[in-house]
């Protein structure tokens, strides 16, 4: 079995029913629909037996799916969830039209809805759904937790029917024993595992914090900025170069409340990248780091030596002294400690971001970044009220897990 915490999440019949089964879900999976429906058919059949729990768990490779759990939160808030969950389900197939559609078929206001959206406000709940679904073990959809025991994919009724009718005989057994209906549940999960790792042991935690050194790394955006994203690149990575087309976005979306660091990690496979990194700190050294970064980057991972020196003109650049830089070996000594941090960390590859040092890595998609970005804005936010102070923030966000 497994502890599977309900916390907030949308539930449909009796507080203390004998089974609870908890359905991690994609509003855009064809199986997660056929889950729905064997839900539908237990609960025909079991009535008042089974509460039902709804998570999100919307997959990275469909394209609406994301948009659908947050539109769920929404008409969670208006009391809907339900009538827009089995609306949803019954689509064959999803767009952002239909969303809406469902949305005011069942009565949700649609331009609160539509607020909701451009606000993600139920953002950090479904990214706290994802987070404790990867803890759980669950890759795929849908996931069912039975009374916490694990079921993967949308498994035959029979199959389902079987397990609630063993839960229901262990129910008594425990009712017989003196544990209360309210607290059957409870009673079922307490022992529970609470988090498995399929990682291996060099891989860094999806859900992990990690206290990243800003040290004396070139950084843009204020100290006290309540995010703080350390970047780990290699100028002649085209990931790396993708990545920051995605960080530029980030950084003007959130404005002040970012802080970008930038740490050299430059892969023995790329024959210009250790000299580009060599030639962004002799770059530093004169002032100009952010202006030449953003010029190689621009490149797209295409370059030569001519080009690096290409890049530093047009930044304006003193050539002689940045020719000084270059052959000395105090860039060196920054890029070795660098590269010297992120193995340490257990860093393989680039890009490799550390959001308030919650690692994100490779190329991912803005959404990706505002899913934590947004969950740090809030525990930032709670920091303060505690009394923390701004210069503070990152030091004890990078201190603290999660919840």
């Amino acid at each position: 079995r497994f502890h599977v915490v309900l916390g907030d999440a949308p539930t449909q019949g009796p507080a203390d029913a004998p089974v609870t089964i908890v359905m991690f879900s994609d509003f855009e999976c064809p199986f997660c629909r056929r889950g729905h429906q064997t839900m539908d058919r237990l609960i025909a059949r079991y009535p008042g037996k089974i509460r039902l729990v709804y998570k999100a768990f919307p997959l990275d490779f469909h394209e609406h799916a994301f948009v659908a759990a947050l539109a769920a939160r929404s008409a969670q808030a208006q009391g809907k969830f339900w009538p827009f969950h089995d609306g949803m389900y019954a689509l064959d197939e999803l767009s952002a039209e239909r969303v809406l559609a469902v949305a005011e078929q069942v009565g949700i206001d649609l331009g609160r809805l539509q607020q909701d959206l451009d606000a993600m406000a139920g953002l950090t709940s479904v990214a706290r759904d994802m987070r404790q679904a990867r803890r759980l073990g669950v890759s795929s959809t849908p996931s069912f937790f039975i009374n916490g025991r694990f079921v993967k994919g949308a498994q035959p009724y029979e199959d389902f029917a079987r397990m609630v009718e063993q839960e229901l005989e262990l129910a008594e057994s425990w009712r017989a024993a003196g544990v209360a209906d309210d607290e059957l549940y409870a009673h079922a999960i307490r022992d529970g595992y609470r988090r498995v790792d399929y990682r291996g042991r060099s891989e860094l935690d999806p859900d992990g914090v990690y206290p990243v050194p800003v040290a004396d790394s070139p950084a843009r955006g204020p100290a006290t900025a309540p995010v703080t994203i350390v970047a780990f690149g290699d100028f002649q990575c085209p990931f790396c170069a993708r990545g920051f087309e995605t960080l530029e976005k980030v950084r003007a979306r959130y404005g002040d409340k970012l802080r970008i660091v930038y740490k050299h990690l430059p892969l023995p496979f790329h024959s210009h990248a250790l000299l580009a990194a060599r030639a962004s700190m002799a770059a530093a050294a004169q002032g100009k780091f952010w202006a030449f970064h953003d010029a190689l980057y621009a490149r797209h991972a295409k370059f030569d030596e001519a080009g690096i020196r290409a890049v530093a003109r047009k930044a304006g650049l003193d050539m002689r002294a940045f020719d000084r830089a270059l052959s000395g070996t105090e860039v060196d000594q920054q890029v070795a400690r660098d590269v010297d941090l992120a193995g340490k960390l257990g860093i393989r590859g680039t890009p490799a971001y550390f959001v308030n040092g919650r690692p994100i890595l490779g190329a991912q998609p803005e959404v990706q970044f505002i899913l934590v970005i947004e969950e740090e804005l809030q525990r930032a936010a709670a920091l303060r009220e505690e009394g923390v102070a701004p210069e503070d923030l990152y030091r004890e966000l990078t201190s603290r897990p999660l919840d």
